[in-house]
This record gives structure tokens, sequence and C-alpha cells, in this order.
């Protein structure tokens, strides 16, 4: 029987192997993996702070297992690409048909002065590091979080529910999530942040750390220096493609392993998925530096599919923003393009804003209202991007427009779109956002 042998086993690992053991059965799969136990990704912030048991927030590994594959904790040291083999650090080597490189990204640490001192710590994906992570979280007394990104803020968001806590959140940029969000969007986020105690320092930057031997202050760019028994750095990720490199796979400017439409190397035999993986905007069709589970898993499922020849390339190829997040109960997500990246690649923009209830009508229990943004090409009415906040539903309401700027769907298009509607669950037929969006950009166009 051939074999596939999976380096890595995060979402992207995962995804690759739950759909290929039911797509491709004349396979026999071999994972990988540093870690006894994977958490959700996701999840982590909240299990630092709602789950009580940090435990909880663990990506299983049963279904897989159950399936056939073979499960490895090790390290692989070598891809032997002559020989196709892997070689590990205590298990010897593993020859492969076919490899598939799903080795994730490495938190970026910039080389602040006193970085080394303890107390200061990156996210990993590793359970059992999170759950010491917990550990250090309940018994710091003032906490300072470096990246106003997603796991900054919702971070600060879980550890403001602990008492007694000093929480600062420091952001370079003028607001935090604005890779996201419009500024009125970002500014509603840090507000409700701080009005639960945390301290939010939008615009400066970390000068270096400073303590005896244990991490005591940050010092910032204002000259101030912010008082820190604890130090999260969450400034973003960079490709660990260490090892694809060094067995000679080629890699874009952003050192992610390049990879074509079937997720294909440079060598035939191995695929490359998830954050180490090369990726293509889809707008742009440059190279894109976004880095999310969800792309992950499409890229593994992606690879599941065309681990075989002679399928065809699944569309879309490319990728774009689609997020969403809660902060204090509240829901946000975006998806596209903000109108300043719209602009800078080019397009005029028409911006359009809609508010309606999420419920018909209004007046029912549990009604909330959707306030959203949506941003449409000039020339043709090409749906760019949306942004929208609410209740829970925001969380799917927003995949329904990447779905949509995913199809390239223009307003025309969004004007059609059949929707299925209950007082409960929805707005009003008449009311839909989306339509409600792409009618006033088609009035607007005329």
């Amino acid at each position: 029987m051939k074999k596939v042998v999976i380096i890595g086993g995060g979402v992207a690992a995962k995804a690759f192997a739950i759909a290929s053991l039911q797509i491709n059965k004349d396979y026999e799969y071999t994972m990988i993996r540093n870690n006894e136990r994977s958490p959700i990704p996701c999840g982590i912030p909240y299990s630092i702070g709602t789950l009580k048991d940090s435990t909880d927030n663990l990506s299983p590994d049963k279904e897989m297992i159950d399936e056939g594959l073979k499960l490895l904790i090790d390290d692989v040291n070598v891809i032997n690409r002559a020989n196709k083999t892997v070689e590990t650090k205590n298990n010897g080597s593993f020859p492969y048909d076919k490899l598939v490189i799903a080795t994730g990204s490495n938190p970026v640490v910039p080389p602040f002065p006193g970085k080394e001192l303890s107390g200061i710590y990156t996210i990993e994906k590793d359970l059992d590091k999170i759950v010491s992570l917990k550990k250090e979280v309940e018994s710091a007394n003032s906490i300072v979080i470096v990246g106003g990104g997603f796991i900054g803020v919702e971070l600060a968001d879980e550890i403001s529910k602990f008492k007694d806590k000093k929480i600062t959140l420091v952001e370079l940029a003028p607001h935090c999530l604005s890779v996201a969000f419009e500024p009125n969007y970002s500014t509603e986020i840090e507000n409700i942040l701080r009005n639960k105690g945390v301290d939010i320092r939008t615009g400066i930057s970390v000068q270096g750390f400073k303590g005896d031997k244990k991490v005591s202050s940050v010092e910032v760019s204002t000259g101030e220096s912010l008082d820190a028994d604890l130090v999260f750095l969450v400034i973003g990720a960079s490709p660990n493609s260490a090892i694809a490199q060094a067995c000679g796979l080629e890699c874009d400017e952003r050192k992610a392993v390049k990879v074509d439409a079937q997720q294909r190397t440079s060598d035939p035999d191995i695929m490359a998925i998830g954050d180490c993986a090369s990726k293509v905007d889809l707008y742009t069709n440059g190279t894109s530096n976004i880095r999310l589970a969800s792309i992950a898993a499409k890229e593994g499922r992606n690879a599941a599919y065309h681990l075989n020849n002679g399928k065809e390339i699944l569309n879309p190829v490319g990728i774009t923003n689609l997020f969403s997040t809660a902060v204090s109960g509240k829901y946000f997500g975006a998806t596209g393009m903000t109108k300043q990246q719209a602009q800078n690649s080019g397009y005029s923009v028409i911006e359009i804003g809609v508010n309606e209830f999420n419920r018909h009508p209004g007046k029912l229990p549990g009604a909330a209202k959707y306030e959203s943004k949506f941003f449409f090409s000039k020339d043709d009415l090409l749906l760019l991007g949306a942004q929208i906040s609410g209740n829970e539903q925001v969380a799917e309401m927003v995949n329904v427009i990447g779905i949509a700027i995913q199809n390239k769907a223009y307003a025309k298009d969004l004007y059609a779109y059949n929707y299925g509607s209950h007082p409960m669950g929805t707005t009003s037929p008449n009311k839909y956002i989306i339509h409600q969006a792409a009618l006033k950009a088609l009035a607007a166009n005329n």
C-alpha cells in the first residue's frame, strides 16, 4: 500500500487527514507531530479565561485514529527527497510516496532588549503549555499584552474576567484590529475593553523589557515604564519552513513554501498546507500574508482532493480576509478588504451602510441590531469587502458574505440572492442586509 507521511498535527494536518482518509483509501497514513496534545487554536484565549479547565480545549485525534491513521509523537529532523524518507529524532526513518508538510508558523519575536527574561511568553499551539499559561495568569498582578490583533484583543477580554488584574494592551498601529476593521469598529472594541478596565495604548511601540531574571516592566516609546510581571507577545507569526528549506523546496519572499493551486510544492510528491505554505490574494493574485485556521483547513481539504493527479482545480483559487470575534458578548465580523485596502489596490469605492434588526418584528425577545458596512467597486459594483457587528448571528452572517466575496459577486448577484426567513431567526424578507446593501449600491450607481 502507498504511504502518506504528514509532518505536523494542527488544523491543516487534521483537515487533510480527515478528508483524505475518506476519499483516498488506498494509502496508509502516518502523522508525525511534536506535541502530545493539540489545542483548538481559536479557542486558546478562552482556555485561559472562560474555560475552567484548559484541557477542555483539546483538538481530538480519535476520529482519525479510528479511521486508520498512525499518530507518532516525535520531531522530524530531515526530509530526504532522494530516498523519499523522513528522518525522526527518536523513531528512525519513515518512507513516503506522498509527503504533506503542515509545520505551521512560529510566533514573531522582535529583538527587544530583555526578551530573554522569564515571564515573557508567546502563544504556542501546545495544550500542555496553555495549561501552564493559565496558571501564570492566575498568579500575575500586572499583565501586558503586546499586539492588538485578534489574539491580543481576545486575551485582554478573557483576562479581564479575573479579579484584581492590571491589564495593559500595547499596539503599534493607531487602532487595534486595524487590518480587519474600519476605525469606528476598532474604536468600539477598544472602548468595550476600556470599560472593563483594560488600559489600551495604541500608536506606541515596545522598546524593551526590564527586570532581574524575571520581567518587571515594559519600556515603551513614550518613555513610560509599564509594570508587568507577565507579558504576552502576540505580534504575529511567520511560516515555519526551516525543514522545507533544508531539503531544497522553493519558498517565496516571506519564506513560505511555494505551492500551486493543488498545494503541490516544487517537488511533485510533496505538498504543503497551512501557515507554512504560500498564499495567493483573491483580488490581486499577489502573495498574501493572511494566516487563519479556516484557511489552513481549506488547504488541507484541497490537498486531500488533489492527492492523486487528474482532478480539476478547486475554486476559488486565492484567499481573502474572513474574520469574526466576540468582545464582552458583542460580535464583530469582517471579510474581504477594508475601504483603505481596496483604495490601496486601485479601486474607487462605494461605501454602503445598512442597520437592521436580526429578527422581525424588532420587538421580539432577543432582537439585536446588525450594524454593517459594505464596500463595492464604483466601476462595476464588485463586492470588495464587508464588516458587521451585532449578536452571535454575526459569525455566520459574515461567512455568508464571505462566500459571496469568494465567488466574486457583484451587487446584482446579491440583489438576486434567494433568502429564507423566519421571525425568530432572521431579518424581514424586505430588510435582509445583503439585499439592502445591493439595492443601495445599485441606486448609488444609477
